[in-house]
């Protein structure tokens, strides 16, 4: 196991936050993809990763993407908040964001699957909420190839609400509220994105190694990342006209 995996999984398992400095970490992406596989086959095995994050700096820059661990990945019942143990936090920011679960697969192959076969293999499109969190003692310090070998400093995940009749929502223009304790911390009218919640998706394809039905991606904040205090009750809704589109609720405590 290289050093680098080899602090992070430790980190994993005494949940100690490591000092780290980027001349100690990966020397390049690929370098830091192998660090997540190399963490995520000493903490979870051979088992294929089903959830997935994945963003872009810009629509010109290339893609980053992470597997969400099993045990930080919760599909949610309707009207039902996920619960996470605040012991499994070193400290909790919030993200709304979009997933997509798939209904069907796509293998990966060399030719970039189209937006019109990626949207035929979709099965629905939920409201989702990402959990921040970093092993990093200084994860800013620590330089955007560790942040990538931390998983994206993903910290939890939860699957809400899928939005009705998705594949006609006019994306942009909607309202983003995140909430923590019942107060607003943020409600912005604005657009997805890169503008475009596919974008990122034909790369992901490509570099997870396919997709497969019951897959989950989700494809980044709408509003920025919210910093929350532990205790926390969680909730991010997104609304259309006033309407809301769905929710998706998380108690850590």
């Amino acid at each position: 196991m290289s050093g680098p995996a080899r602090r992070l999984v430790q980190a994993h398992r005494r949940h100690e936050r490591v000092a780290v400095t980027p001349e100690a970490g990966p020397a390049d992406a690929a370098s830091a993809y192998a660090v997540q596989r190399e963490v995520w086959q000493t903490l979870v095995g051979e088992r294929r990763p089903t959830a997935w994050k994945v963003g872009a700096s810009s629509p010109d820059a290339e893609p980053l993407a992470a597997p969400m661990f099993p045990r930080h990945a919760f599909v949610t019942p309707a009207d039902e908040p996920a619960v996470f143990p605040r012991a499994d936090f070193f400290s909790l920011g919030v993200e709304a964001e979009i997933a997509f679960r798939f209904g069907r697969d796509l293998p990966a192959r060399l030719e970039p699957c189209s937006r019109e076969e990626i949207l035929d293999a979709i099965a629905g499109a939920h409201v989702a909420l990402e959990l921040v969190d970093t092993r990093l003692a200084d994860a800013q310090a620590a330089g955007p190839l560790w942040r990538l070998a931390d998983n994206l400093l993903h910290g939890g995940f939860v699957l809400g609400d899928e939005v009705p009749g998705w594949r006609t929502v006019g994306w942009s223009g909607l309202t983003v509220c995140v909430l923590a304790g019942g107060r607003v911390l943020a409600e912005t009218r604005g657009r997805p994105p890169l503008d475009d919640l596919l974008h990122c998706l034909p790369w992901w394809i490509a570099h997870a190694g396919g997709a497969k039905a019951g897959d989950v991606v989700t494809t980044g904040a709408w509003n920025g990342m919210h910093p929350v205090a532990m205790p926390a009750d969680v909730r991010v809704e997104f609304l259309a006209g006033g309407e809301r589109l769905g929710r998706a609720e998380v108690l850590v405590r």
